[in-house]
């Protein structure tokens, strides 16, 4: 959704300045309307997802530019992932400029469960993050050099025991991305070509979906952390600090271990 905005409007600070004012104005009724009751009877007629898309559709329609549809119509390069729920691949738009932007992003952003996935042309499509959160591997096969990753979610530290049946998916979601973000960084590491630049911004991860009360806060914090990894940027060329060595069988529980599989 961001990077639609920036794309649509053109890099300026008059752009980054608009999309924060976009956010601090949403509430959740903007992106998810109802109650919890109509969350709960949506399971129970059998619908896709706790939430319908029509709110988040209108929200990433109404913040681009009149007229502005395609990719093709876009000021900067833009490319969306999005996973396909029918053969478990990863597609990619931006390549093509006719493809609609809005289905390009309400894919990319239907996070499994809770919104639902966007019929494409026979595709099930859902958040790209499920197969790949950041897929840095696609910039660097087209070329790029020096890469800038964004990190909101989890690092590998350790978690609190998940809780409800929202709170149990969401975390297994945030495993699955967790893992495809380490493969990805893993590679953009070795490659000597390739500068990456990983910014962690930790604050705020344990905040639900749905909360954008925060919001403030969440800008301010995005802001610190990057402005001070740019005081000092250091292209990272080894593992990740928080990686840890596979304990002992039974240093953590009796009779099982972590299985570290090697990064290619």
């Amino acid at each position: 959704i961001n990077g639609s905005f920036v794309a649509a409007h053109g890099y300026s600070m008059a752009t980054l300045e608009a999309l924060s004012a976009q956010w601090r104005v949403v509430t959740k009724d903007v992106v998810y309307p109802g109650s919890l009751f109509s969350a709960a009877l949506r399971v129970l007629r059998g619908r896709d997802s706790l939430y319908a898309s029509a709110a988040l559709r209108a929200f990433v329609e109404q913040s681009l530019p009149s007229g502005v549809t395609r990719f093709a119509d876009l000021q900067l390069p833009l490319y969306v992932t999005a996973a396909d729920l029918r053969s478990s691949k990863l597609y990619l738009f931006g390549e093509d400029g006719n493809a609609p932007i809005v289905e390009a992003v309400l894919a990319s952003a239907a996070v499994p469960v809770i919104h639902p996935p966007v019929m494409f042309h026979g595709l099930q499509l859902v958040d790209g993050g499920v197969l790949a959160n950041v897929a840095a591997s696609y910039a660097i096969d087209r070329g790029a050099d020096e890469v800038y990753v964004i990190n909101v979610g989890r690092g590998e530290e350790q978690q609190p025991s998940a809780q409800g049946v929202i709170g149990i998916a969401m975390s297994a979601i945030n495993t699955m991305t967790l893992q495809s973000l380490l493969r990805d960084l893993a590679r953009a590491r070795q490659d000597e070509a390739v500068d990456l630049h990983h910014i962690h911004i930790r604050e705020f991860g344990d905040t639900p979906f749905s909360d954008f009360s925060k919001t403030e806060e969440m800008l301010a914090a995005g802001y610190q952390a990057t402005l001070a990894y740019l005081q000092n940027p250091q292209a990272e060329r080894e593992e990740p600090p928080f990686r840890q060595e596979a304990p002992a069988l039974g240093a953590q529980a009796p009779g099982v271990r972590e299985l570290v599989i090697p990064y290619p």
